[in-house]
């Protein structure tokens, strides 16, 4: 029999999917269907502290040191309008001759807000010891979309935001190595 590593190498980004959240609160926790992150390329992860000294005598009596959030960017190399309408609140309207879609439509206006969703990642390659590496942010909200048109080049969508802990359960964070390769559902 063996033992599943709690360590593992972990090489690139495979896939990223983001979900809305349609409700949290401390007796009910929904989301829409998830939509994929197209041609993610990178994302970083970056936890927050709050943090307080206690000084005394001259010199440092204690400190505290609490998780308050985690920050997250990441860059995509595709524009999916459905992910921006979660990344900046706009809104799709399609229009149709009848037979076909003949174009789709974004508009950010004024009103528009980013929603909450939960994003969850994933990476193939963990040099042998595991099936595959997830990552999880719960509760997430972007304050920064850019798409970043270059001459002679593809554009690439980079966004920053920040994940908070649930409502319903106070997660914020999860990591998972599955000694099988699973999906993100």
């Amino acid at each position: 029999m063996s033992t599943l590593t709690k360590q593992s190498v972990i090489l690139g980004v495979d896939d990223v999917k983001i979900s809305e959240i349609t409700q949290d609160t401390s007796s009910d926790l929904t989301h829409a269907s998830s939509l994929d992150v197209p041609g993610i390329q990178r994302i970083n992860l970056s936890p927050n502290f709050t943090e307080k000294g206690l000084k005394g005598d001259g010199k440092i009596l204690d400190y505290f040191i609490e998780l308050d959030t985690i920050g997250f960017s990441f860059d995509n190399a595709k524009v999916d309008l459905d992910v921006l309408a979660i990344l900046e609140g706009g809104t799709i309207d399609t229009e149709t001759d009848g037979t076909d879609q003949i174009k789709h439509t974004y508009t950010v206006s004024t009103d528009s807000t980013p929603k909450y969703f939960e994003l969850e990642g994933k990476t193939n390659y963990t040099g042998g010891a595991a099936g595959d590496f997830h990552f999880t942010l719960f509760k997430c909200r972007a304050n920064s979309v850019v798409v970043e048109h270059k001459t002679q080049d593809y554009a690439i969508v980079s966004v920053t935001g920040i994940a908070i802990p649930r409502t319903n359960d106070g997660k914020i964070k999860e990591y998972v190595i599955n000694k099988t390769a699973q999906t993100i559902a």
